[in-house]
């Protein structure tokens, strides 16, 4: 045993640099988040008064500023929908129509109770002798209260038993039970599920152009009676971080700032750092006061960062943004690391639950680097293919293999209707128009 000195190199995460990495990963959510939180236990920091404003770069970059002025932002608030309609539940819908039919004690007993056992969707999937039982009723009282709130209540489809009885008696409230659209549904609607026209035609006597003008009816008919009550179809509100526009032929980034709180020191407080009261309370503002700064300084470097990695990314990615998805390039995290002279960890941060929106829809930063890049351009290749062929005449799994060899992807038969199926686009067959 001895003892000896050595001397090593180490780094020491400091502090601020803990944050400033934590704030740098974390999305907007987060981030308002931690402001909250900062908000309540710094005495130092205030919330800055919230001015709707954008970051403009002429090419690419973000220094430029434009205010939106007051008309605009009122304009954008009026036209975004009312999300307060939605949040009515189905139940308590039908009970409020329920007490305007005026019905005796007896009936509106089996009616709430009728209600309770609907589902979501508005399908109610329990059998009428089961119900019969629970209630202590006679069948043929169940079966006509059934029938009643089907025809009276809304939505329409409401207490429907399957999707079939759901659309019927829409259509038979639409149109009656003895219109074309009812016997469509009645004795078509396999075939109509299939895309077999012609099979109608032959089968109903119809000409091709009305069983084409029936199946465009029935389209408008709504098969979930439910959907859009309560919260099983509340809308999820995603704010992009960074907004691509293209201008006069240069691409503009947009550092969005509307979802984000903005802070700032806390000015009645700033007088109590000069005086010499309570030494405790002094060293209490001091150390608060320099937490504020701290967080501050790291939100702005979060932004710099983001900005300049998204930059990286539009110079690499230029033909994505001006023609499309199939453009898409290989691109990896050290090419972005190398281009803006940062750690390839600082730019994984950055992009980490970021999202980017352009004309082709909104992507997460992540979407812009693959190690599968080719598997990636078959998914939006076969998108592409789909949404351009003749609608007469659709591809087959086979010659969109063959039309994506020609396109430099080479990928199976099997693995185009793989793709095709997580796509959620249907085969060839029921793709078919006809016209």
């Amino acid at each position: 045993m001895d003892v000896s000195l050595k001397q090593t190199q180490k780094l020491m995460l400091t502090p601020q640099m803990e944050q400033a990495l934590s704030v740098l990963q974390m999305n907007t959510m987060e981030l308002n988040q931690c402001v909250e939180e900062e908000l309540l236990s710094n005495p130092m920091l205030a919330e800055k008064e919230q001015k709707v404003e954008r970051f403009y770069g002429d090419t690419i970059g973000y220094r430029k500023k434009r205010k939106y002025t007051e008309g605009d932002y009122q304009s954008y608030i009026a036209s975004l929908t009312d999300e307060k309609d939605s949040e009515i539940e189905l139940k308590e819908y039908l009970r409020i129509q329920l007490y305007t039919k005026h019905l005796s004690n007896k009936w509106q007993k089996i009616a709430e109770y009728l209600i309770e056992c609907l589902e979501d969707t508005g399908y109610l999937k329990i059998g009428n002798e089961e119900l019969a039982e629970a209630l202590h009723m006679p069948l043929k009282h169940i079966t006509a209260e059934i029938r009643f709130l089907q025809k009276e209540m809304e939505p329409c489809g409401v207490f429907a038993r399957d999707f079939k009885e759901c659309l019927l008696l829409q259509a038979e409230r639409r149109y009656g039970k003895k219109s074309e659209l009812y016997r469509l549904i009645e004795q078509y609607l396999e075939d109509v599920a299939e895309n077999r026209i012609p099979r109608i035609c032959e089968k109903s006597g119809w000409e091709k152009e009305k069983v084409l003008e029936l199946v465009a009816e029935l389209k408008t008919l709504e098969p979930i009676p439910g959907r859009g009550y309560g919260k099983q179809e509340r809308n999820t509100f995603l704010y992009p971080d960074i907004t691509v526009k293209e201008k006069d032929g240069n691409l503009q980034m947009i550092l969005n700032r509307e979802g984000m709180r903005s802070l700032t020191l806390n000015e009645e407080y700033l007088p109590f750092l000069q005086q010499n009261g309570n030494q405790k309370e002094t060293e209490y503002l001091k150390e608060q006061y320099r937490n504020a700064k701290m967080l501050i300084k790291n939100i702005a470097k979060r932004e710099e960062t983001l900005a300049k990695v998204t930059e990286a990314i539009i110079r690499r990615q230029r033909e994505f943004f001006q023609y499309g998805k199939t453009h898409l390039k290989p691109m990896n995290l050290s090419d972005i690391a190398e281009d803006i002279d940062m750690h390839e960890s600082t730019v994984s941060r950055a992009v980490n639950e970021k999202y980017l929106e352009c004309r082709w829809g909104v992507f997460e930063l992540k979407y812009f680097f693959s190690n599968k890049l080719s598997e990636k351009n078959a998914y939006t290749c076969i998108e592409e293919l789909v949404r351009n062929e003749n609608k007469a005449k659709p591809y087959s799994d086979s010659q969109l293999a063959k039309k994506l060899e020609e396109m430099g992807i080479q990928i199976s038969r099997r693995t185009v209707a793989k793709y095709r199926e997580q796509l959620e686009i249907p085969t060839a067959q029921l793709r078919k128009e006809y016209t």
